[in-house]
């Protein structure tokens, strides 16, 4: 692309200038050519020399280095799962100098950092900026400050220019002249319009006045040291500020279009009208002529809501003073946005809370802001498949595997990128958010997905909405690429505080996803939306983004100009005059020209690549001494918030400091001998990697459970589906097949599929249970979605009832009346020592609806009668061991296989459901994602039976009063309470809480809680919640398996808070071998829970619906008093659950 539009490219085969000009002369061509074949010649000996002994010197680096040096300097510390490295601290202090903290000297000294600590902590949030502010820059920010001083509001000048508004028109301009932006428009333009407006400061000598508006002071620290760029709230003109508008009779738009301007006579003050809307006169603020007139007035009152600074470099009287203020052009907002714009404590603790919470452990982050102009509610599937083209596209996020779940064995986990997404809609990043949950990325990496707040729509009359959305920006500049939304000055503001040329989403049209989905911008300036096209000088039309090379055409609005970074060869071009760039240069100037430039441009591309090749070997040999092989991936430079907070990475998996370290590792991921070998690992990945996720169990299997849980498995693979006694079993199920079974048959139980997920999996562990005690095969139904949820947990064979099972289809009348239900025999006397020989099976309903008969199953009397049944089929939904440690028959062997009486659904349920490798992977690349690296997990789960709609007050008050009040969770800093101290001044830890809800109403109270406050133990809370359905779906495949998931991943954390009444949190709290706080089931929503929560005597499930019956007295009884082990459920005062004797 020629970089230079007012030239032509000279006639390759002439050396006669175009138009007939007279040739170049020989005497200049020739030593031109020898100088060309010299001078090349020698810098590819040169550069050859150079590269070859960088090559060799990398590789005796290479070879020669040990790997294993003890005294190499590591890079940053990371926590990641199933990294068997030992990592130490990972935090790191920035007290290399203070230019960092400075930002290369753009701040000044001297500011009291406790009233804005912003100032000088926001270089340990982000890399060192590559840019540098020029020399001239500094000295022109140190005279401004200078000048603000004594100029500003207070000071005798000030007093003094006041009282020339008094006036209409002066004899003398004063000491001091001002300038005085009008707080108007959106966030986003008041931001990028007071930029503009401090840089015209800066051009013209004036000071600059911030009309405060309604929040300017409660998001912005003052910029300048010892003086307020805050207007006095008795400025005189400040009434007007509302009415000002292009028909202001001080509006200087106005007064050229009426001819009113008179050059001879000085105004005291002047209004510029530069809003968007702003008319061809009001426009002529932007010609040289016009600045004479507008210069001499001292006090100007501006309103904008535009970036207009692009304009500003067309005015043939700055243009040169912003070169040397911006050698680099597309630098302008990046150095003034971080000069000027400090949020202030209450807005940057909206900034570090979320960063440490959400993004400060994450290897990469990516920004990816959408704003969508669209009318209509959204989230739209154009803008959405938009944003997935985009980041795949530009290889920003990975692809996901939506084909199949890939089996693999676990290796360290590839990069974890974080992912921050700004939207009014929380729809963007639900989708991303679910996506890369529900499937595996074809790379490896983690992806976690934050949103900080959805607010529906713009409400810039709000404070908190304001300062949540200049945290929002600020964090998208913390991130290390970033997408922006066209036209979005939100997004232009954060690539200009972060010194990022972001991707751009271009406006789609028609809503139909535009082809490409977006490009990368040119440079990080913003745009200015409404320019003029306008030559001073000839008085006509021009397309002013072709004037000079730095002013382009914006690349998401083609009327637009914005600063871009053009790399120029010619260097003699570089600082052509505004009003040479535009005079018309005849061909026979440039054709001369052009062949020397041509020569010189191809020696400076030969200089630059020599460098490049010398430089990145050397690199190389950097790298290889000071990291050592093993740490090129400890980290890539990010700014990590463990800098300043100093928050111990987790170390998780094989380096738990909590795992067992003297135990043999193949007993480890045995889990204490519960399991066995000989599984195919890659077929259930879960069985043997479920170990590296949470701590060592305090609670050790019993010597005799292990046994007995061998025994059965030898019993299994003899009996189990497809083997002989199978088959001879099911043979007596089938018409005229009765008589006496044979003597060394088998004997089944079979679990029917019934209730919640919850439910199915502590009543299978209980029907398990069973069928270990009375030396029964347990069959279990459920099909495909079953095994889709569930590994096989027997080695050599199945659990799962054969799909041509002879009872398959009755399995639907099964009921209390059934003629086979053991409980409706017993009421019909129907059943006795001798008829049940004849029974080749027999129903049990053990479901929470079952009657007085049917209890019947819990005594001595009837146990004896039902061992002679081949085929017991059983439906429940109970966890009803309890009730097994009551029969006499049973009590002398479970106690044997359970010292440790509430562990029974611990070993059970680690034993039985291992998660499917779809599942496993819903739970591994969660866990990930949002917990892995946190110092702490808690669980939170809420379950709310009588909830109408929305979300209940009172329990919300119940989770804050529980989680607080027992110092789960810290409690919140009152106003005027929080200490500024330096955040390396101590420790933080950072907790992640895991929320499971069919809402999200709570986990957004808790997010936001957290994130508006700071805590009195200054601890860092993350608030995740997986999934919100709505309601329960058990017939959905896919709700199921997040079920699973959450379950599992609940089991995960290092304390737990469970609802009463749910088996979604007895599973959990069992798998994890977890102690649960139990949140008390409210019986009205009027009064709050006193207390609301208290801790679980053991893990075990509660039985809901026991039966209160002494079979020996034949009489009812509180079986919740017979034996210690066997006592009342602490969230429903009749079920009865296990816990340990003492």
């Amino acid at each position: 692309m020629d970089q230079n539009p007012y030239r032509r490219k000279p006639s390759p085969i002439s050396t006669t200038t175009t138009g007939g000009s007279n040739p170049l002369p020989t005497s200049e061509l020739l030593p031109m050519k020898f100088l060309s074949f010299g001078t090349l010649k020698l810098t590819r000996t040169f550069t050859t020399c150079l590269i070859l002994f960088s090559v060799l010197l990398a590789f005796s680096m290479i070879f020669h280095h040990h790997p294993s040096d003890p005294n190499r300097v590591m890079g940053f510390a990371e926590a990641r799962v199933l990294d068997g490295r030992d990592y130490s601290n990972a935090t790191t202090t920035n007290d290399s100098n203070d230019s960092d903290r400075l930002l290369g000297g753009l701040l000044a000294t001297g500011f009291d950092e406790a009233t804005c600590l912003s100032r000088y902590q926001s270089s340990l949030y982000r890399k060192p900026s590559p840019y540098k502010p020029s020399p001239y820059l500094l000295s022109k920010l140190r005279s401004y400050e200078t000048l603000h001083k004594r100029c500003g509001p207070g000071t005798e000048p000030y007093k003094k220019a006041l009282t020339q508004l008094d006036q209409d028109h002066i004899d003398n301009n004063g000491e001091c002249k001002y300038v005085v932006w009008v707080s108007f428009s959106g966030l986003g333009n008041r931001i990028l319009s007071l930029a503009s407006v401090f840089l015209y400061a800066l051009l013209t000598d004036r000071v600059l006045l911030v009309d405060r508006g309604k929040d300017m002071e409660d998001l912005f620290c003052e910029p300048f040291p010892d003086m307020s760029w805050l207007l006095p709230l008795d400025f005189p003109l400040m009434s007007q500020f509302d009415g000002l508008n292009q028909d202001s009779s001080r509006c200087y738009g106005h007064m050229l279009k009426n001819h009113v301007v008179d050059n001879d006579k000085t105004l005291s003050h002047l209004y510029l009208h530069l809003v968007h809307d702003y008319g061809d006169h009001d426009k002529m603020f932007f010609c040289q002529g016009d600045q004479t007139f507008i210069g001499k007035v001292p006090w100007l009152v501006v309103k904008t809501d535009n970036y207009f600074v692009p304009s500003l470099w067309l005015i043939p009287g700055f243009d040169e003073e912003l070169d040397k203020m911006f050698p680099q052009k597309e630098t302008v907002f990046h150095h003034l946005g971080r000069y000027l714009f400090h949020p202030t404590n209450q807005v940057w603790g909206l900034v570090t809370r979320y960063y440490e919470a959400y993004l400060s452990q994450a290897d990469e982050k990516i920004g990816i802001q959408v704003r969508v102009f669209d009318v209509g509610a959204g989230p739209f599937q154009h803008v959405m498949d938009q944003i997935s083209s985009c980041t795949r596209k530009e290889k920003l996020l990975p692809e996901v595997d939506t084909v199949i779940e890939r089996s693999r064995r676990v290796t360290t986990p590839k990069k974890h990128k974080a992912v921050l997404v700004t939207s009014l809609n929380s729809g963007y990043s639900e989708n991303l958010k679910s996506m890369y949950w529900e499937y595996p990325t074809l790379t490896g990496e983690v992806i976690g997905v934050h949103q900080p707040s959805q607010e529906g729509y713009q409400q810039t009359e709000k404070k908190m909405h304001n300062g949540k959305a200049l945290a929002e920006m600020y964090l998208l500049s913390m991130t290390d690429s970033l997408v922006t939304s066209a036209w979005s000055t939100f997004g232009y503001v954060a690539q200009g505080l972060g010194g990022l040329k972001p991707w751009i989403l271009y406006k789609p049209e028609n809503r139909t996803a535009p082809d490409p989905a977006c490009g990368r911008a040119m440079s990080m300036e913003p745009c200015f939306h409404a320019p003029p096209f306008y030559d001073c000088k000839a008085k006509t039309g021009v397309d002013t983004g072709k004037l000079v090379p730095h002013v382009r055409h914006c690349e998401d609005m083609s009327w637009g100009l914005k600063l871009g970074f053009l790399m120029d060869l010619y260097r003699s071009r570089r600082r052509l005059s505004i009003p040479k760039a535009i005079d018309t240069q005849t061909e026979e100037q440039l054709g001369v020209q052009e062949k020397r430039f041509r020569l010189f441009g191809v020696m400076r591309i030969t200089e630059i690549l020599a460098y490049f090749m010398v430089i990145v070997p050397v690199l190389l040999v950097i790298m290889v001494i000071f990291f050592g092989h093993d740490s090129y991936d400890q980290g890539n430079g990010f700014a990590k918030a463990s800098r300043i907070i100093q928050i111990k990475p987790n170390v998780t998996s094989e380096d738990d400091s909590t795992l067992q370290r003297d135990q043999n590792p193949k007993d480890v991921s045995l889990l204490g001998g519960l399991l066995v070998p000989g599984f195919n690992k890659d077929m259930c990945l879960s069985r043997y990697q479920s170990h590296l996720y949470r701590k060592a169990s305090p609670y050790k299997p019993s010597s005799y459970l292990i046994s007995k849980l061998r025994a059965y498995e030898e019993l299994h693979k003899r009996c189990g589906p497809g083997t002989k006694p199978y088959t001879n079993a099911e043979r007596l199920l089938k018409p005229k097949q009765t008589g006496d079974p044979e003597p060394e048959g088998c004997k089944y139980v079979v679990w029917m599929e019934f209730s919640g997920l919850g439910n199915r999996i502590i009543s299978i562990a209980s029907a398990f249970l069973y069928a270990m005690l009375t030396d029964r095969v347990l069959l279990v139904e459920g099909g495909e979605q079953f095994s889709d949820l569930f590994c096989e947990p027997f080695l050599d064979t199945t659990w799962l009832l054969p799909k041509d099972f002879t009872l398959t289809n009755q399995f639907t009348g099964f009921a209390q009346h059934s003629p086979r239900c053991h409980g409706e025999m017993l009421k019909r006397k129907l059943i006795n020592g001798s008829s049940v020989l004849s029974l080749s099976h027999l129903y049990l309903h053990l479901a929470h609806d079952y009657n007085d008969q049917d209890k019947m199953f819990f005594c001595e009397e009837d146990q004896s009668l039902l061992k002679n049944v081949p085929w017991l089929i059983m439906r429940t939904n109970n966890f009803f061991a309890p009730s097994l440690f009551l029969i006499p028959s049973f009590e002398e062997e479970l106690g044997l296989m359970f010292p440790e009486k509430g562990t029974v659904f611990h070993h059970l349920g680690r034993y039985l459901f291992h998660p499917s490798n779809h599942v496993w992977g819903l739970v591994t690349r969660y866990y990930n994602a949002y917990l892995a690296k946190a110092d702490e997990r808690i669980g939170l789960q809420i379950r709310v039976f009588d909830e109408k709609s929305g979300v209940s007050p009172q329990v919300t008050k119940q989770i804050l009063s529980c989680v607080q009040n027992e110092e789960l969770l810290p409690k919140l800093s009152k106003p005027g309470e929080q200490q500024h101290k330096q955040p390396s001044e101590e420790e933080f830890k950072l907790k992640a809480v895991l929320v499971t809800s069919l809402t999200t109403g709570y986990y957004e109270i808790l997010k936001t809680m957290y994130w508006e406050n700071p805590t009195v133990t200054r601890d860092v809370i993350g608030i995740h919640q997986p999934s919100h359905e709505g309601h329960q779906q058990t017939e959905k495949l896919m709700h199921n398996r997040k079920a699973w998931a959450e379950m599992y991943l609940l089991s995960l954390t290092d304390k737990l808070v469970i609802s009463a009444w749910s088996t979604f949190g007895y599973v959990a709290q069992g798998l994890g071998g977890l102690r649960a706080w139990i949140l008390y089931k409210q019986e009205n929503q009027t009064s709050l829970m006193n207390p609301p929560c208290g801790r679980a005597m053991s893990p075990d499930p509660c039985f809901h619906a026991p039966p209160y019956y002494d079979c020996k007295a034949k009489k009812g009884i509180d079986t919740g008093s017979v034996v210690p082990h066997v006592r009342h459920c602490e969230d429903i005062s009749w079920g009865l659950k296990l816990v340990d004797n003492s």
